[in-house]
C-alpha cells in the first residue's frame, strides 16, 4: 500500500535532518507526490544536495535522481505552510530540532517524530519554549533501512512494513494516526510514547553486541560484519536476556510491546523460521536485509552513543519508577561506560533530564495519556 497526496490531508512535509533518515524520506516521498522541504543547520550536508537540487536514490521502488522543491537551512522556509513537520534524526539530536521548530510551529500543523523514542523529552522542551500543551506523535523506528551514501546519493535496503506509532497525549494518538497514516500506512496505533519506547530495536540489541566485540572493532577498525559475524550465539544469549528485562519493565508499566524477535520479523527483517526460534541470533542470521551491514570502525559510535544513553539508560529509568530490577542493563551501561572512558549516563535521558524527577509512576502514567493540562 503506497501514500498519495491527492488521498491525504498532508501535501507539504518539512524534513528536519539531511542524514540516511533525512535524505531517504525526502526522496521516498518526493516520488510518491509529496513537495518536500528538506531543513539542516549542517551546511556541509546541504551544499551538495543544493548545487544538485535534489537526491539520488537506489531503493526496493526504484533507482534515479529526484528533484526537491526547497533543501534550505532556514527553519521558517521550510516550515511555512508544510501540514507535517518531521523530525529525522538521532535521539540525541531531538532537543536541538525541535528547538528550532518550536519558534515556527502552528497549532494546525502535525509534529511527526520518526523515530522517536525519547518519551518525555519532546513535551518538555516544547514548554519550555512557551507552548504551554504540547501535542506532537512519533514512531518507534525509522520507517526505513538505508544510509547516506554519498553527499548527493541515498540507498535504501527496506521500506518498513510495521511501524509502531503513539502520540502525546495519548487521546491523541487516534486522531494524529490517521493523518500520520495517509503518509506512512505502516503505522500501526499503539497507546502512547511510552509504547514507543519499548519497541526501540536498536537500544535493545546494539549495546550488548558493540560491548561484546570492542576487542574486534579495536583490532580490525571494524572490518567484519556487525550483525553476522559480531552477533554469535552467546552475544545473542545476551540480547536476549536485555529484551527479557525489558519486557518486564513494560509490562509493570502497562505499556504493549512485544518480544524483540517478534517484532523483528513485523517490521519484515527476518525469516518465520527465526520468528519461531524467538532467538536473536536466528533473527539476526537469517536477516538478509542485515546480512552485509559492516561494523562500525571505531567505538565512538552511535552504538554506544545513543543507544545507551538514550536507550538502555531510559529502560534503567522506567525499572526503577515501576519497581522492576534490571541488572543486565545496568552492567552494560557500566561496562559501555568504562570501555569508552566517560559516564554514559552523565547527559543521558534520565527522568529528571524529562522534568519528571521524583514523579510517581501513577502521575508518569496519568501524565502520559492527558498531558499537563495547566
Amino acid at each position: 500500500m503506497s501514500a498519495s497526496p491527492a488521498e491525504s490531508p498532508v501535501k507539504r512535509i518539512a524534513i528536519f535532518g539531511a542524514g540516511g533518515g533525512g535524505t531517504s524520506a525526502a526522496a521516498h516521498l518526493t516520488t510518491l507526490g509529496f513537495e518536500i522541504r528538506l531543513y539542516s543547520q549542517d551546511e556541509s550536508a546541504l551544499k551538495p544536495l543544493q548545487e544538485a537540487g535534489g537526491i539520488e536514490y537506489d531503493a526496493p521502488f526504484g533507482k534515479g535522481f529526484t528533484k526537491i522543491h526547497t533543501i534550505t537551512s532556514d527553519a521558517k522556509v521550510a516550515m511555512d505552510g508544510a501540514e507535517l513537520v518531521m523530525i529525522v534524526s538521532p535521539a540525541h539530536l531531538h532537543e536541538k530540532w525541535i528547538r528550532a521548530a518550536a519558534a515556527h510551529l502552528t497549532e494546525e500543523q502535525t509534529l511527526f517524530v520518526s523515530p522517536g523514542h525519547t518519551l518525555m523529552l519532546i513535551p518538555h522542551v516544547l514548554r519550555d519554549c512557551g507552548i504551554k500543551n504540547p501535542v506532537y506523535c512519533e514512531t518507534a523506528t525509522l520507517p526505513y533501512l538505508c544510509r547516506r551514501t554519498g553527499p548527493t546519493t541515498c540507498r535504501i535496503s527496506r521500506v518498513s512494513d510495521f511501524m509502531v506509532f503513539g502520540a502525546f497525549p495519548g487521546r491523541e494518538t487516534e486522531r494524529l494516526h490517521k493523518i500520520v497514516a495517509t503518509v506512512y500506512p505502516s503505522v500501526q496505533p499503539f497507546a502512547n510514547v511510552l509504547e514507543t519506547v519499548f519497541p526501540y530495536g536498536n537500544a535493545i540489541h546494539h549495546p550488548a553486541a558493540f560491548l561484546a566485540n570492542t576487542g574486534r572493532v579495536e583490532a580490525t577498525g571494524g572490518d567484519f560484519r556487525h550483525y553476522y559475524d559480531g552477533i554469535t550465539p552467546s552475544v545473542g544469549r545476551l540480547i536476549d536476556a536485555v529484551d527479557s528485562e525489558r519486557l518486564r519493565v513494560a509490562e509493570a508499566l502497562g505499556a504493549r510491546t512485544m518480544p524483540f524477535v517478534e517484532l523483528f520479523w513485523t517490521m519484515g527483517y527476518t525469516t518465520d523460521a527465526a520468528r519461531e526460534s524467538g532467538i536473536a541470533y536466528e533473527a539476526f542470521h537469517q536477516s538478509e536485509p542485515d546480512k552485509w551491514i559492516p561494523a562500525p570502525p571505531q567505538m565512538e559510535h552511535r552504538y554506544f552513543l545513543e543507544d545507551v544513553p538514550f536507550g538502555h539508560v531510559i529502560y534503567s529509568e522506567l525499572g526503577r519508577l515501576a519497581g522492576v530490577e534490571t541488572p543486565t542493563i545496568d552492567h552494560i551501561i557500566h561496562l559501555a561506560s568504562t570501555a569508552l572512558g566517560r559516564d554514559l549516563r552523565a547527559d543521558a535521558l534520565t527522568l529528571d533530564r524529562m522534568g519528571l524527577s521524583g514523579v510517581t509512576k501513577e502521575r508518569f502514567l496519568e501524565l502520559l495519556e492527558n498531558g499537563f493540562g495547566d
